[in-house]
């Protein structure tokens, strides 16, 4: 994918003092799709979407160079609908991302601001949501692999590569005077690539998540649209999380000739105000291939069980989807895609990201997208 680069020289002011080399790149995707969904809150549906492939946004990429190999480097990443043009985010400006931080090759990079979590930084390449087909989120995004919520006033720490190895960690603070632990949120995670193998694990907490502190990690954009499940508890919706934590590992392995295949394993918990729970486990696989130098073929199946306590109930999801991604350059491809769900049990909903939850039980989207990145 190619950037748009402008080079900038620091001229300083003082004669014979070397100046520092600074670049800004301008970077982005616009996405929308057509789709036919069978059951969207109980109607058949015809519906343009934006950010069908991948969610439309763009952003500012700035590095400058400071000597010794070390550099500042920062992100400002504006999310946007490329339908009607309005903010993503919860109305955020760089809702995306927006952080700044120092780097270097020998001592790793630190960066504060609004960012992603480790979960993320991981996955994306693993996660089918993500890693293949666009809109097939494991159950109510409720481990984030969408990317409903960032999290603000984070501080997190990459170190660098030693012999295929790194790992990273995140802290988001609450923000606010003695409730310290209200709306704050911690990462961490250990990656292992070589070659054509790549495998990971990670951990996300969040603690008293949402807008009873809306300054601290995260807040209006982790309550979030009704396709998103278990924000609440199952004895009373007005109740919201006391704790929620995500457990996974999961990897690639590259076959060669254009073969891939991925898979990974995460767990959710969500303990509730109200002493109840929610744990969903989600198993997650994928192959995708290149039919000819243009032409990918792309097959998921995710399998969700969720388990309630403080009710004795349980829940399923099967989800399945096939995709044709053709590129009509190295920059802009056109995508078909047949999603299916399925779901039963206590509070089980079929709904895929962008929709509205089915009302029997089963979800079929069909969607023609079209993708650009600048």
């Amino acid at each position: 994918m190619k950037k748009r680069h402008l080079a900038v020289p620091l001229l300083c002011a003082a004669a014979g003092v070397a100046h520092a080399q600074s670049s800004v790149t301008l970077y982005g995707i616009i996405s929308v799709g057509m789709e036919a969904v069978n059951n969207a809150g109980g109607k058949f549906n015809y519906q343009m979407l934006s950010g069908a492939l991948q969610p439309s946004r763009f952003g500012f990429r700035i590095r400058e160079d400071l000597g010794g190999q070390s550099a500042v480097v920062a992100d400002l990443e504006n999310g946007f609908d490329s339908i009607n043009g309005t903010l993503g985010q919860g109305g955020r400006l760089f809702g995306r991302q927006a952080w700044v931080g120092l780097s270097n090759p020998t001592w790793g990079t630190l960066t504060i601001g609004r960012q992603y979590d480790t979960f993320w930084d991981y996955f994306t390449t693993v996660a089918t949501a993500i890693g293949t087909i666009g809109l097939l989120d494991h159950p109510g995004d409720a481990d984030n692999l969408i990317g409903t919520w960032r999290y603000s006033n984070s501080v997190k720490y990459m170190t660098p590569q030693f012999h295929g190895l790194d790992a990273e960690g995140l802290y988001a603070f609450s923000n606010e005077a003695g409730a310290f632990g209200v709306n704050r949120a911690y990462s961490a995670g250990v990656r292992y690539q070589s070659g054509r193998l790549r495998i990971a694990a990670a951990y996300v907490e969040l603690d008293r998540p949402g807008t009873v502190n809306a300054g601290g990690a995260v807040s209006n954009d982790y309550a979030g649209a009704p396709f998103l499940l278990f924000r609440s508890s199952p004895l009373n919706p007005s109740v919201g999380v006391r704790r929620q934590r995500n457990y996974g590992v999961g990897g690639y392995y590259d076959f060669g000739n254009g073969l891939r295949w991925a898979a990974m394993v995460d767990q959710v918990r969500f303990d509730y105000l109200d002493q109840s729970s929610f744990a969903l486990t989600n198993y997650d696989t994928s192959f995708s291939y290149n039919l000819t130098p243009s032409l990918f073929l792309v097959g998921a199946y995710i399998y969700s069980h969720g388990q309630y306590g403080g009710i004795n109930a349980g829940s399923h999801w099967n989800t399945a989807a096939i995709s044709l991604d053709y590129y009509l350059s190295q920059r802009t491809d056109i995508s078909l895609t047949d999603n299916f769900q399925r779901a039963s049990g206590a509070r089980a909903q079929a709904a895929f990201y962008l929709n509205a939850p089915s009302t029997n039980g089963t979800q079929n989207s069909v969607m023609l997208g079209m993708r650009h990145k600048f």
